[in-house]
Formats: structure tokens, C-alpha cells, sequence
């Protein structure tokens, strides 16, 4: 026989589908179920095998003391007063996610980072290393030979890098020991949390709730949706995959414009709308040489030679651009024009910024 929750999930499921029917984001998009997440855990090990790019132990006691206590806990006693400087060594931090409801012998990815001084860990390898949460407890292990995006290349004057050589990752050489502790499923209550908080989102996420599973749901605020669900493992699970298939009519998300103050990056979302507006851009460079000449004293006089610079100063104008933004003015309109009249990314910068000001620009600008 057939229960309750099994009946309700049923229709619920047969709903969803019918109301998919129209495009829409799914509560799946917008919210994550409380509670479920990932587990971090975090380790400290040595990677070995390094082409000389190791640390150095003169200057990182720490990588020479661990060395010590790993041969000893293997058997090894170094004789005393012995001084070990390898350069082959790092000492390594390692980071990494389990994934919710893990069981022993489930494998993901782990992140190696160097901690010392050691100046790449291109070609090195992860011995064993344990893996803590954040209660102290072993849960996982890791090991493995280490992938590194990242080169780097020293001469006697000289050196260039590419990337970070001193970060890499072990794909799935990460090992789960122990089993997080699951979610509890002893309430029937599911917490629906809001990827992003908005009153609108949550008012019209508990309407769509509530069509498919009748007085389930409850906004408990901007960012939190309460939902009654089943008791049973099953049935809990069966609710949670519709729950997340229900469509929700969420508002438009707000134009937003991204720079990155680092390195001149823009990023503008698809929504973005300019008010007729002028934009004129121009740049004025400014040059100053100094050129070394030395300066010597008449032949029977008592001066000495000395060492003056001369300078010379260039201030050059380059050709300003004026450009007329109509009020139909889409992402794609302000990206060709400005790359026409050769906008750099910080002049790109600095007329957003000038557009937001004047009110012309309609979208949030985010610096990052």
C-alpha cells in the first residue's frame, strides 16, 4: 500500500512537471537545502622529489624537523648533531572539500600549497598526509603526485613566472577515512536558504511551494524559507528531489558592472541600459629624459670634472573622442563603440565610473 508522503510526492511531482512547462528558474537555482554542504578539512605534509626547487632548510627549520620525525617514525635515527640540507623538500599545507554524506574510501580533489620558501613544486609528490576538520578529527588522507599550472625560471640576474608554481592540486587524491556526520533528518523540517536574499524571490518561492504542496511552506525572512516535509529516508528524499524541480517566477537580477581594480578586468551583465549621454575621452602624456654628460674645467683651471644631467621634458596631447550614447543603448553598443575610438581597460573604467555619476548608467557598479 502506498503512503501518504508517497501520494504527496507523486502529485507533487506531477505538478512540477506541468508547471515547467513555462521557463522559469528552479528553487534548485535559487536556494541550497540548510545543512547540506560540503566538509573542509585541512593538513600539513611534505611534498618530495622537487628538481631542486625545495626549501631551504637553513632558513625553514620546520621542513628539517618534520623530515626528522617522519625517518624516526619510520626507524631512522639520524646520528646525533647531523644536519640535513636538502633541497628537494617542501613543506606543504593541504586543503580540501569532502562532499556531504561520504563514505570511506570516496576520493575528490585536494589543493597544495607551499608554505616555506620554496620556489616551485612543479614535478614533487605528496607523501601520506591526514587530513583534520574542524574539530581536530582525522577524516580523510592524501597522496599523490602533484599537477601545477604554474613555471617559474631564475638566471644570475634574471627570473619570470608564469602563474603560481607553488600552488598545485592532486585530482582525487584525497581519501575519506572517517564519514562526516550526516545531516539530520530527525524534524520535518527543511530550511531552504536563498542564494540571494530577496523578499520578492521569497514571497514568490513560498506561493510556489504552497501550489504544489499545499500550507508546506513558510518565509521566515529575505533569505530563509521554512518547508515541511516527510518523515522516511525515502520519502524525504523523493520530496526534496520535487521540492527542488518547482519553478519559481524570481525577479530580474540587478544590472551590475564588475571591475577589478587589480588588473583592469570589466565584466557587465547583459542587462545593462545607458541614458543619452556624451562621452569624450582623451589622454595627455607627459615625458621627462635625462641624459648623464659630464663637465670639465679649463685646462689651467682649479675645477674639477664633474657629472651633470640634462633634461628634457615632452608633453604630448593625442586626439580626443567624442562619442554619443543613445538611449537605446545596449551592452553590446558600448563595448563596440568604445573599442572603436581604442578605450583601454582603464579608461573603460574611469567613464563607467563617470557614467554611473552623472546617472547615466543604470547598474550597480561592484569593484573587486
Amino acid at each position: 500500500m502506498r503512503t501518504i508522503g508517497q501520494l504527496l510526492i507523486g502529485l507533487g511531482i506531477l505538478c512540477v512537471s506541468l508547471l515547467q512547462v513555462v521557463s522559469a528558474d528552479t528553487i534548485g537555482e535559487l536556494a541550497h537545502i540548510g545543512g547540506v554542504r560540503s566538509n573542509r578539512v585541512i593538513g600539513y605534509g611534505l611534498v618530495v622529489g622537487l628538481p631542486g626547487t625545495g626549501d631551504q632548510t637553513t632558513e625553514i627549520p620546520y621542513t628539517t624537523q618534520t623530515i626528522t620525525n617522519m625517518l624516526r617514525h619510520m626507524g631512522v635515527i639520524l646520528p646525533p648533531g647531523q644536519f640535513m640540507q636538502p633541497n628537494n623538500v617542501a613543506a606543504v599545507m593541504v586543503t580540501g572539500n569532502i562532499p556531504q554524506d561520504a563514505q570511506p574510501g570516496q576520493k575528490f580533489t585536494v589543493t597544495v600549497s607551499a608554505m616555506g620558501n620554496a620556489t616551485s613544486l612543479q614535478g614533487g609528490i605528496l607523501l601520506m598526509t591526514q587530513l583534520h576538520g574542524a574539530n581536530g578529527r582525522v577524516y580523510a588522507q592524501a597522496q599523490g603526485p602533484l599537477l601545477v599550472s604554474g613555471i617559474s625560471a631564475q638566471g644570475v640576474t634574471a627570473s619570470t613566472r608564469i602563474n603560481n608554481p607553488d600552488v598545485g592540486q592532486i585530482e582525487n587524491g584525497g581519501v575519506v577515512e572517517v564519514p562526516p556526520v550526516p545531516m539530520s533528518s530527525g524534524n520535518s523540517g527543511v530550511t531552504l536558504l536563498l542564494r540571494k536574499p530577496n523578499y520578492i524571490t521569497a514571497a514568490r518561492m513560498v506561493e510556489a511551494i504552497n501550489a504544489v504542496f499545499p500550507a508546506a511552506a513558510t518565509a521566515m525572512g529575505p533569505g530563509v524559507v521554512q518547508v515541511r516535509a516527510p518523515f522516511g529516508s525515502n520519502s524525504r528524499v523523493g520530496f526534496l528531489a520535487a521540492l527542488e524541480q518547482i519553478p519559481v517566477h524570481a525577479p530580474k537580477p540587478v544590472p551590475t558592472v564588475v571591475i577589478n581594480a587589480q588588473d583592469g578586468t570589466v565584466v557587465m551583465s547583459a542587462n545593462v541600459r545607458v541614458s543619452p549621454c556624451a562621452v569624450a575621452t582623451g589622454s595627455l602624456s607627459v615625458s621627462v629624459e635625462n641624459t648623464p654628460e659630464v663637465s670639465q674645467p679649463n685646462l689651467f683651471g682649479r675645477g674639477v670634472t664633474v657629472v651633470v644631467s640634462k633634461s628634457k621634458a615632452k608633453i604630448k596631447t593625442h586626439k580626443a573622442h567624442l562619442v554619443l550614447m543613445s538611449h537605446t543603448a545596449s551592452l553590446e553598443d558600448i563595448v563596440r563603440t568604445l573599442n572603436t575610438i581604442g578605450a583601454t581597460p582603464q579608461q573603460l573604467i574611469s567613464i563607467l565610473r563617470a557614467m554611473k555619476v552623472d546617472g547615466a548608467l543604470h547598474a550597480r557598479i561592484k569593484v573587486i
